[in-house]
């Protein structure tokens, strides 16, 4: 009796030290100094490749380790994903500031205050699940009802019909490309084509040249149709890189039946290639992620104005319609830091072109998909509503204190 005593002591005593620690002091130093790490090292590599590469590295959830560089060096100081970092700060702040802590009149203030920050990591997490970002360029008069995405890569295959229209695209979705090199392979299986697809080369900054302009810029490159690509230095803007790759069109017993080279164009239509497999024409072109809006946008007027000899803005705005099922229709005014929102979707005005002769003017909107959008705001008022009644306790105490009598 007395062993079966001391195993369940022994066993109570191993989980309250995971216990303990999970939910020490001592882990939460430890993880806000590496998110200080990381947002220090981040900033600085930031300034040198580019947000889109930063955020990518550091904070994506896929990052389980990160490797500083600084001036193109690496710097040995490995950092575990701030993803990951944070959802354990999450566990810890669960466990010691809510659970552990103690409960009462004199620690409710504190506890919302913990509450406030948990609510701004689980934002956080969401919003790295969740969000999407894109743009919509709309002309004064039409309408619009997708998004595109900035830098986000995808290739769709179209089929035809009698009328030789485009038919609903294959699409091979962003995700396959996230972590794709130049020297890997991507097969991509289409069941209900007669062929299947083969990528390669894949570039995230590219160029599409001629051989007969460009044979001096030629350093090996495959050569389809007298064009071939070269990879490019990759900006900080990640939206002006140009991706670019070879795809080879097979049949289902995966022997090459053509190449062709994709190359993003950077325009609002993609530059398609064709392919023919049993007499029968299909597309393929090489073009950002687009996902469609739960309404349309009618752009009624847009205006704006640049800064004078510059092509800075200092004010732009769109009148629009948001239409909802055909028919729910409802006014909104889209100024610079004045967007739009609707149900976790926000627009913001990103940009304004003036009318060309004989035509009409236009404006982009930068469009937010996040079911989180505004809960940090909410976090930050339920934080600062318990740091008020913390506070405010102890200055109602003091004063209490201060105006009693001593008692001698």
């Amino acid at each position: 009796m007395s062993e079966v005593t001391s195993k369940a002591k022994k066993q109570r005593s191993i989980g309250w030290w995971i216990f303990r620690v999970m939910a020490g002091y001592e882990l939460a130093i430890l993880c806000l100094l590496l998110l200080f790490a990381a947002t220090f090292f981040g900033t600085l590599e930031q300034t040198q490749v580019g947000l889109y590469q930063t955020l990518r590295k550091y904070f994506d959830m896929e990052a389980l380790f990160i490797i500083p560089r600084l001036n193109g060096k690496i710097v040995p100081l490995p950092l575990p994903g701030t993803f990951w970092v944070c959802s354990v700060l999450f566990i810890n702040m669960t466990l010691g500031g809510l659970i552990r802590a103690r409960k009462g009149w004199k620690t409710a203030g504190v506890l919302i205050s913990h509450f406030g920050i948990l609510f701004m990591l689980l934002a956080g997490g969401v919003s790295q699940l969740k969000k999407q970002e894109g743009v919509m360029h709309v002309f004064q008069g039409d309408r619009s009802n997708y998004a595109k995405s900035y830098t986000e890569p995808t290739i769709e295959i179209y089929t035809y019909d009698a009328e030789g229209e485009r038919e609903k695209p294959y699409v091979v979705g962003t995700k396959h490309f996230n972590r794709l090199e130049q020297d890997e392979v991507l097969t991509v299986q289409l069941p209900e084509l007669p062929f299947n697809v083969k990528v390669t080369g894949f570039l995230r900054s590219s160029e599409l040249l001629e051989i007969s302009r460009a044979k001096d810029q030629h350093k090996g490159e495959s050569i389809v149709d007298g064009f071939f690509l070269q990879a490019r230095k990759r900006v900080q803007q990640e939206e002006n890189n140009l991706t670019g790759c070879y795809l080879t069109v097979e049949d289902k017993e995966g022997n090459a039946l053509q190449d062709v080279i994709l190359h993003y164009n950077g325009l609002s239509f993609p530059t398609e290639v064709t392919a023919n497999v049993d007499g029968k024409r299909y597309g393929f072109s090489l073009t950002r992620w687009i996902w469609p809006m739960p309404f349309e946008v009618e752009l009624n007027k847009t205006m704006g104005e640049y800064w004078p000899g510059t092509r800075d803005p200092s004010w732009f705005q769109s009148n629009i319609t948001k239409i909802e099922e055909g028919e729910i229709r409802r006014d909104y005014e889209i100024v610079m830091n004045k967007p739009m929102r609707h149900d976790g979707i926000t627009l913001y005005q990103a940009s304004w072109a003036p009318p060309m002769p004989g035509g009409r003017p236009s404006s982009g909107f930068a469009i937010v998909e996040n079911p989180s959008d505004q809960w940090p705001k909410w976090a930050l008022y339920i934080a600062t509503f318990g740091l008020l009644v913390h506070f405010g306790q102890k200055l109602v105490r003091f004063l209490v204190r201060s105006v009693t009598p001593k008692t001698k």
